[in-house]
């Protein structure tokens, strides 16, 4: 997977700036997900100034499942919890078919792959398919992800 121009949402030059994703629509689309399952949609916002990504909770047949967005592209996964340390991804098919016609659906085995790359000057050379601009590749430098899910999903400030 291609790790898009800003998807962290760092940026310094603002032609660099990333395009941004509708909280609005992701609500609707919450609700309308929750209401097709005969579900509830417990919350759905932004999680934090310091985060990439929107979350919706969903409550689905005694399940609770997070579904996150990311703020910047049209990248959708499932979690099974969040917090600014860790989010457990996973997968579900049900929410997967949804989900599809709007955005991108990520798989968690997707997101758990490692990401591959090397220190050089402070920085770091990204080995996985990418278009990150410098801040980005400064804040990885910084935050030291280990895998995919930690940039395309990230608490960093």
């Amino acid at each position: 997977m291609e790790l898009l121009n800003g998807v962290t949402g760092f940026y310094q030059d603002p032609k660099d700036k990333p395009p941004t994703t509708s909280l609005k629509q992701f609500k609707v689309h919450s609700y309308e997900v929750a209401r097709t399952y005969n579900g509830e949609l417990l919350e759905c916002g932004d999680t934090d100034v310091h985060s990439n990504f929107l979350v919706g909770v969903l409550k689905i047949n005694k399940k609770k499942v997070y579904v996150l967005l990311n703020k910047h592209y049209p990248l959708v996964t499932f979690a099974s919890s969040v917090d600014n340390k860790e989010i457990f991804f996973v997968n579900d098919t049900q929410l997967c078919l949804f989900f599809s016609s709007f955005y991108r659906v990520l798989c968690a085995g997707l997101l758990n792959e490692g990401l591959i790359y090397t220190h050089h000057k402070g920085s770091v050379l990204i080995k996985n398919d990418n278009e990150l601009n410098n801040a980005e590749l400064t804040q990885i430098a910084y935050w030291k992800p280990s895998t995919l899910g930690e940039i395309l999903y990230n608490y960093w400030d």
